[in-house]
């Protein structure tokens, strides 16, 4: 092949209908291998000149980026890439054109995304009056009438109990004329409420006997020795108010 089949990279575009920049973007995004000749200048074969008609017409019909260069492999018009093979160094040529061209896509895309910001801010600011003016809304930017405190709720005081409840008619009991400890009888207690329970019907005179039917009558349970602590409490009592009557009040058998 001579020099005079070679292509230069104005006729390619020319011929193609494309700018010189997409040339060196295709060329360095589908990783197509164009030779250079004297002064790195491109020349493209005959056969890269199908290749970039080939990815026009792709471009054309929408496809997307990522399948361009595997379609090319598979039609046979490039030559697959092995798979971990390292990439030959870019052409610094080239890295700078890429580099120039992305730079420019940004700062057009920051001018167009900050006019679309302006645009957005200055359509908020009016929709914004309009509702002021009509009173639908409050201005975000006037004073509060009053300034927001919290209402602060005040509990009546409640009265702390620790521990069980505590009868405070204990000393009253205890200081009572009526007090058993009078008669000589002792504190009553869970161990010796049934021995206290015989002296007091020592001092009243009753016998077994007439304990076991008052106790039958009155509490349902045929011996006074079988009693509850509640109800020799009880019965105790009832001999106490007898002792300090003076009566003997013997039970109906």
């Amino acid at each position: 092949m001579t020099n005079a089949d070679m292509l230069s990279i104005n006729a390619v575009a020319a011929r193609l209908q494309l700018s010189v920049h997409q040339l060196r973007r295709w060329e360095l995004m589908f990783g197509l291998e164009i030779k250079r000749g004297r002064g790195q200048q491109r020349q493209y074969r005959p056969e890269d000149l199908s290749v970039l008609e080939r990815i026009k017409e792709l471009v054309e019909q929408g496809w997307p980026t990522s399948q361009i260069r595997p379609q090319l492999e598979a039609e046979g018009l490039v030559s697959p890439k092995l798979i971990g093979l390292p990439m030959a160094p870019g052409n610094p040529e080239v890295l700078m054109e890429a580099l120039i061209g992305f730079r420019s896509f940004t700062e057009r895309r920051f001018i167009e995304i900050s006019r679309q910001i302006d645009e957005l801010r200055q359509l908020l600011i009016s929709i914004t009056l309009k509702q002021e003016l009509s009173g639908e809304m409050s201005s975000p930017w006037q004073p509060m009438p009053q300034e927001f405190t919290p209402e602060v709720k005040i509990y009546p005081a409640e009265e702390i109990r620790l521990g069980p409840a505590v009868n405070l008619n204990v000393a009253a009991e205890e200081a009572s004329p009526d007090d058993d400890d009078r008669l000589g009888l002792g504190e009553v207690t869970d161990q010796n409420y049934l021995t206290v329970l015989g002296r007091a019907l020592d001092l009243v005179g009753w016998t077994d006997e007439q304990a076991d039917a008052f106790s039958l009558k009155s509490y349902g349970v045929p011996h006074w020795d079988e009693l509850g602590r509640s109800q020799g409490e009880k019965l105790i009592s009832h001999l106490v108010e007898l002792i300090q009557a003076g009566a003997n009040e013997e039970p109906v058998s």
